[in-house]
């Protein structure tokens, strides 16, 4: 009899741990199946009016924000004015719920702004309420030319993997850079940049382009490397020469 009860004890404990094995198993699989999260779903969140909160994630997928449902039409050239210099059709989209992503990594595109050439036309997102990208990776391009940011614009401690095109993006506020790297250089050419922006602790590799930027103080830079080439030519703060303004503070 002790001998059966051992045996029975035996396989009871066994299927316990059997099962707290399965039960492992399926929360460690669905745990890795909630790290991943469709770009599209993101879109669809958007779309209906809802804010975006997401860490330790991977976006699959382009995030194009430039096609959401609310997109209009903004300016229209036709094809003769367009050959003389009149510009491209224009559609421009609007994020009206706050972005918020914390350790998440991009696999695919991230677009606020994209042109087809085929068709002269210029798709652009712009940002009505706060956009975090905090310790984030972009793995492929980055596009936020001519976005117009109402909210905060935070970026702080992410990796830029390919050119960051921040070309005539409109801040609001100083929006923060601080502690990001871009790997292949960052384009903010005639960017406008209000008070209390930050490129703290920023590393550039490849051409940091500021052509025809404008700085208002106080601007924080302390500690900022540039690894490849940099280009402040016409850049202004406080309207006046951005180059001086280095030289004076020791950059």
């Amino acid at each position: 009899m002790t001998a059966v009860y051992k045996l029975t004890l035996k396989s009871k404990t066994m299927k316990h741990a059997l099962t707290l094995l399965s039960l492992f198993i399926g929360l460690t699989l669905t745990a890795a199946a909630q790290s991943k999260v469709k770009a599209s779903d993101i879109i669809k969140q958007i779309n209906e009016g809802r804010d975006v909160v997401y860490t330790n994630v991977e976006i699959e997928g382009n995030l194009d924000l430039t096609n959401l449902d609310n997109r209009t039409e903004a300016h229209h050239s036709t094809r003769w004015l367009h050959n003389f210099g009149a510009g491209d059709d224009t559609f421009v989209s609007t994020v009206k719920v706050s972005l918020t992503f914390t350790n998440c990594t991009f696999q695919g595109d991230v677009l606020a702004y994209d042109h087809v050439s085929r068709s002269e036309e210029t798709y652009v997102a712009n940002f009505e309420k706060g956009v975090v990208f905090k310790n984030c990776n972009f793995n492929d391009a980055s596009e936020f030319k001519y976005s117009q940011f109402e909210g905060v614009a935070v970026f702080t401690g992410s990796t830029f993997n390919r050119e960051a095109n921040f070309k005539y993006a409109d801040f609001s506020s100083g929006p923060s850079f601080a502690s990001v790297k871009f790997e292949d250089g960052a384009d903010f050419k005639y960017t406008q940049f209000p008070v209390e922006t930050s490129f703290q602790q920023a590393t550039f590799y490849g051409l940091a382009n500021f052509k025809y930027s404008k700085f208002r103080s106080p601007l924080n830079i302390e500690s900022v490397a540039f690894k490849g080439s940099e280009d402040f030519k016409y850049t202004r703060i406080d309207g006046r020469s951005f180059t001086a303004y280095l030289l004076e503070n020791g950059k």
